[in-house]
Order: structure tokens, then C-alpha cells, then sequence
């Protein structure tokens, strides 16, 4: 009687189990034919790839192994997070859905103080509502309100430092598609691509990302603003650019436009266009609802002596001067400053605007 009371109680010991080349282990595993689930915590480990989570099921007639609660995958210089994941062993392919969010830390070439060309580590944060991993091809793709920003990597920061620091990234990404190829250092987003840097603001329907050539290449209705100044201690003016390609070096923060280019320099001294805007619109939603009824703006362009800007070119295309409002369809945006616009580029040819 003792005995089969014993045969009776489940196995609470840890167990460990094997799915392909993965190995399961559980402080409390029980099955039923070829279903086996983990209670009591649950890690699998395959190759350098670590993964943990509060419970788990392996199918072993299906080869799938489900994740569930607290799921992290460790890897080499990235973590992954989410709330359920999917390991279909078989396919060495892994899906991670409920609020996924992967961390890696890349090395980055930037340029110092000196002017050198330097490496640091930089931290890499990626959210979305679908990650996709294919381990043999060092492949993930991610799906649906992508949003991707990177920062400065600080060694030893606490968790509250690192939140405060995810408040100003170097750069930021939005779209709806990104695939991303360890292997190759290359990134491909697409679908209503928004990229915004310290100087440059850009959207495409698509752009390309090499990471090893430090170049960020955006094709599509390719629009761009990019901030610089022609001499140290010279006011701040801005570049707008549309071109069929507009191509950024990411750590010498230059831009080049190619094909059908149009390009515009705003005056010297004069605010960013795009600077602030969430800030204005807020304002405007405000009036409107506090005046009962809709808040318009008319963009006054005028002219201003001494304010005529001034745009090197290697393209050899000539200004043209606009002293009054610029014609429709032109692609200005609302509530320029007053001053003098100079639109530049016509179908051939490359313009290149610079900080220095």
C-alpha cells in the first residue's frame, strides 16, 4: 500500500527533459502521454541561448515549447523579454508576443573630441507587439508599432538611471516592420519610417541600416530636415530635403540627397520648424476647444534684409530666390518664420547638407 501511494504522488524533484538539441528543467514537471508542463519555474537552454519563465509546456509530438509569465531569452549581448513565447524546436524559430521588448548593447564608432574616430558601447531598445527570431539565420523581425531608440551604454546605471536616460536617446526609431540580421550588422524598417537624431528628422517607406558602414540609407518619399552650422559659434539653420534617397553617415552626421532632389536652407538664426511641434499642436488642440471652434494658422513669409541664407552645393545647381509665400504643393511646412527661401535641386544630380 505504501508503495503505490508512492507511484501516486507526481514527481515535485527537478527534472529535466530534452527537446532536440534544448534542455528543459523544472522543479515541478508533471505529463500526460507526450504533453509535459512545467509548474514550478521553468529554464530551457540551448546552445548560448538561455531561456526562463514561471511555467512552461513542451509538445513533444509537435516539438513546440510554450513559455509563459516573466519569459526571458538570454543571449550574447541582448535580452529579450515578453510575456508568452513560442520555441518551435524543429524550425529553430521562436516567437515572442505580450508587450516583447529586446535590449542589446552594440559597439558604435563615433567620432571624438580630437576628431578621432572612436568606439563606444552603445545600449539598443527595441518594443513592439510581435518579435519573430530564426536562430540560423541570426534573423528576428519585428511587427506592429515597432519603436526603436538608442542611447549611451553606462556601466553599472541602476534601473531607475537607465529610465531617466531613455529620455534623451541619440536616436529614434518608428515603423511597422523591422528586420534585423546579427550576422551582417544590417537593419531594414519599413512601412511610415520615422527616424529622428540630434540634427536629423527623416521619413520614408523604407530604410536600410548598416551598422558596419555606419550609414543609414531611406528611400520612398524620402523628406528629411537636418540641422548644422557653416562655421563654430554660427546660428543653427536648417535643411529641408526631398530627394528619391537621402542617405545619412551616422557618425560623421552628413547627408546626402539623390534624385529629384528639392531642398530648402531657412534663414540663419531662425527656429527649427519641426522643434517643438507636439508642443504646438497640444497649444492649438487647447484653443480650439476653449474657443469652440477650430485654431488656424496662416505661414507669413516676408521679406527681411540680411537674413538671405547661404548653401554650398557640389551638384552645381543654381538658387533661386523666393520673397513671398511659396507656391502650393511646394511641401513648405506651416508657420514658417519670416525671411528670404531659397529652394533648391531640380532632377539630376546630388545635394549634400552638412554641419560643420
Amino acid at each position: 500500500m505504501l508503495l503505490a501511494a508512492m507511484m501516486a504522488v507526481p514527481l515535485w524533484a527537478l527534472t529535466s527533459i530534452t527537446a532536440g538539441d534544448m534542455e528543459i528543467t523544472s522543479r515541478l514537471m508533471t505529463f500526460q502521454g507526450n504533453v509535459y508542463v512545467a509548474r514550478g519555474g521553468m529554464k530551457a537552454i540551448q546552445k548560448d541561448s538561455v531561456l526562463t519563465s514561471d511555467r512552461g509546456i513542451y509538445d513533444r509530438t509537435l516539438e513546440i515549447v510554450k513559455a509563459i509569465d516573466n519569459v526571458t531569452v538570454i543571449q550574447p549581448g541582448s535580452v529579450l523579454t515578453s510575456n508568452y513565447l513560442e520555441a518551435y524546436v524543429k524550425q529553430d524559430r521562436i516567437v515572442a508576443q505580450g508587450n516583447p521588448k529586446l535590449i542589446r548593447i552594440v559597439d558604435r564608432e563615433v567620432r571624438g573630441e580630437n576628431g578621432e574616430m572612436v568606439k563606444r558601447k552603445a545600449r539598443m531598445i527595441l518594443t513592439c507587439n510581435e518579435v519573430e527570431g530564426f536562430n540560423k539565420e541570426n534573423r528576428y523581425v519585428a511587427k506592429g508599432d515597432v519603436h526603436v531608440i538608442e542611447l549611451p551604454y553606462r556601466e553599472g546605471e541602476t534601473p531607475e538611471e537607465a529610465k531617466e536616460n531613455e529620455k534623451s536617446p541619440t536616436s529614434d526609431l518608428k515603423c511597422e516592420v523591422l528586420e534585423m540580421y546579427s550576422n551582417e550588422d544590417k537593419a531594414i524598417a519599413r512601412n511610415n519610417v520615422i527616424i529622428v537624431t540630434k540634427t536629423l528628422r527623416a521619413t520614408g517607406e523604407k530604410a536600410i541600416y548598416l551598422d558596419r558602414e555606419s550609414r543609414l540609407i531611406i528611400v520612398g518619399h524620402a523628406h528629411g530636415f537636418q540641422t548644422g552650422k557653416e562655421a563654430p559659434g554660427a546660428e543653427e539653420q536648417v535643411s529641408e530635403i526631398f530627394a528619391n534617397k537621402i542617405i545619412y553617415y551616422t557618425n560623421e552626421d552628413r547627408t546626402i540627397a539623390v534624385g529629384e532632389v528639392h531642398a530648402t536652407v531657412y534663414p540663419k538664426g531662425q527656429k527649427s520648424p519641426y522643434e517643438d511641434k507636439d508642443k504646438k499642436e497640444k497649444k492649438k488642440k487647447k484653443k480650439s476647444v476653449e474657443g469652440g471652434e477650430t485654431a488656424t494658422e496662416t505661414a507669413d513669409v516676408s521679406s527681411e534684409p540680411g537674413s538671405e541664407p547661404d548653401l554650398n552645393t557640389s551638384s552645381g545647381n543654381i538658387p533661386t530666390e523666393v520673397t513671398g509665400p511659396l507656391p502650393a504643393g511646394s511641401g513648405a511646412p506651416d508657420n514658417l518664420p519670416p525671411g528670404n527661401y531659397m529652394p533648391i535641386g531640380g532632377e539630376q544630380g546630388a545635394i549634400e547638407a552638412t554641419p560643420e
